[in-house]
């Protein structure tokens, strides 16, 4: 299932973010939602998907990954935190389609500067095969991306990525955590963990010395090298 069909923007998962953290039940978080969207989104069907896919990103996860999900909602309080990374780890977790197209534009811009929506769309179809759904949701997905300020129009169909330091350990963590729980790779060589494609808008420095510190996280020495590999 691709999914992500509406285009979604910062100030809306910070507000759901905002209800879910006062403890609200699914019913009410949906009624508030419902109002506070409704001054931007006419349609009731384009509501309807944009508040699906909000809840999806930061409420059913609550469900799906709950130690990762009471830990973001922690690091969301903070001043330190980068909101964005931990909304964007949060998508990540929750579409994976989403995070395909970050994985696709990450490897891109190591070895160019720029990506075109035709290139995205051609290899989005190579992995996810020819879907009429797909089409549509890659320009959403577009969208979300220059909505949330990780990428910006060179030229109309021609982007270039965006970066942002993320100092805040605690947001870091949790990008971290939902690496390892999207099990892309069983393991992770130490420097891999600051550059990671999905991860294309983010400039971030982890340490071995700061890894051991962190329970949740599993070092393993594999082939002499350390490695952190997912449980």
């Amino acid at each position: 299932m691709v999914g992500l069909s509406r285009a979604i923007k910062q100030e809306w998962l910070d507000k759901t973010v905002e209800l879910v953290a006062q403890g609200l039940n699914e019913g009410k978080i949906k009624e508030k939602l419902n109002e506070y969207l409704s001054f931007e989104i006419n349609s009731p069907t384009n509501l309807r998907k944009t508040r699906e896919i909000l809840m999806n990103v930061w409420y059913r996860s609550s469900s799906s990954v709950p130690d990762i999900w009471e830990a973001a909602l922690k690091a969301y309080d903070s001043d330190k935190a980068n909101k964005l990374a931990l909304s964007w780890a949060m998508i990540l977790l929750a579409y994976p389609v989403f995070s395909d197209v970050c994985g696709l534009i990450g490897k891109v811009i190591q070895i160019q500067d720029t990506f075109s929506t035709a290139w995205l769309k051609e290899k989005l179809l190579s992995v996810w095969g020819e879907r009429t759904t797909l089409y549509h949701s890659s320009d959403k997905i577009l969208q979300t991306l220059k909505n949330l300020g990780g990428i910006e129009n060179v030229k109309v169909g021609v982007y270039k990525v965006r970066s942002y330091p993320v100092k805040d350990m605690a947001t870091i963590k949790i990008m971290l955590l939902v690496l390892l729980e999207m099990k892309k790779k069983s393991y992770y060589e130490i420097p891999e963990l600051s550059n990671v494609p999905v991860y294309f808008p983010f400039d971030y420095n982890v340490s071995l010395e700061w890894l051991h510190n962190e329970p949740e996280i599993n070092i393993s020495n594999f082939g002499g090298k350390m490695v952190v590999t997912a449980e």
